[in-house]
């Protein structure tokens, strides 16, 4: 053996044994969000300090021997963001649809300027896209205070979750799909899983990804061609219903009707046709489907 690869077998585990894996902390760990995030860091050799409201909770003993770490906090606690944060270089975070969703939002955003944060990835929806979104809404004005903190950030805007189907196989078979929309308009699909997947990849490319804020789908495709997927992996001819604008944002509660307007008037949407050429791996919607029970359904 030459005395170069000896050295290099000598030195090489020394280098390996001082590599300490970054730390990244997830919010709303026990989120489906948050369990996507959890898996695809650990799967890229992250150390994971999940933080969670509820760490002696169900969810939270559900997830706790995947974390590195579990963390007691709150969105609308400072201190705890503050002790969460302690030793972190990058965080991720999203929202639901929390009646304090601004003023959480900017705890976290504060609490990561306050501790140097180097890359906070914010989770927030298409419908917070800037011009084409809802004027005002939660996570736009999130958005808004992330850019203006100056805290080095990686915006991801969501479209529709496919995970928005699970279960619902009967439901669709017997009543077929309601839709106020025409059957040429257009819909955007993203799997959590790839939610995940983007968020590993923004933390292990800042350089590509910090001050970036991109809409994010595995999928896209008409009203009309949504349905033929259904029927194509049901086996059956799924009925499209389509409904007045005013009948079809009965069927939702009154806090999520604004947001059913915007899919009518504007709908989400993103470059599927870039982000596959660059990532061939991301679900489609027929993928997904048939993976998650709905293959012959109808037979």
């Amino acid at each position: 053996m030459s005395r170069q690869l000896i050295l290099v077998c000598v030195l090489l585990p020394l280098l390996v044994a001082n590599v300490v894996a970054d730390t990244v902390l997830v919010g709303g760990a026990t989120g489906r969000q948050g369990n996507a995030v959890i898996d695809e860091l650990l799967a890229r050799g992250y150390s994971v300090r999940c933080l969670t409201r509820k760490p002696g909770g169900k969810k939270a003993r559900r997830i706790a021997a995947r974390c590195t770490e579990l963390v007691a906090g709150n969105y609308a606690d400072p201190a705890s963001l503050d002790e969460a944060m302690q030793g972190i270089d990058k965080v991720f975070f999203y929202s639901g649809f929390s009646r304090n969703e601004v003023a959480e939002g900017d705890n976290v955003i504060a609490a990561a300027k306050r501790a140097g944060i180097k890359q906070l990835v914010f989770s927030s929806g298409a419908a917070a896209e800037p011009v084409k979104g809802i004027a005002g809404s939660p996570k736009m004005q999130v958005e808004e205070h992330l850019v203006a903190s100056k805290v080095p950030y990686t915006v991801l805007r969501p479209v529709a979750f496919m995970e928005n189907y699970d279960g619902q196989q009967q439901r669709t078979l017997d009543k077929g799909i309601a839709e106020s929309r025409g059957p040429d308009r257009i819909l955007a699909f993203i799997s959590i899983r790839d939610i995940g997947f983007f968020v590993g990849e923004a933390f292990d490319h800042p350089d590509e990804w910090l001050n970036r804020a991109d809409n994010i789908a595995g999928d896209r495709m008409t009203v009309q061609e949504y349905v033929d997927t259904f029927s194509r992996v049901m086996g059956a001819d799924i009925a499209y219903n389509r409904m007045p604008l005013d009948e079809y944002l009965e069927i939702y509660p009154k806090p999520l009707r604004p947001l059913f307007a915007w899919y009518d008037e504007v709908g989400y949407d993103a470059d599927v046709a870039a982000l596959r050429a660059q990532y061939s791996h991301l679900i489609t919607l027929e993928k997904y489907l048939t993976d998650t029970g709905w293959q012959d359904f109808g037979k």
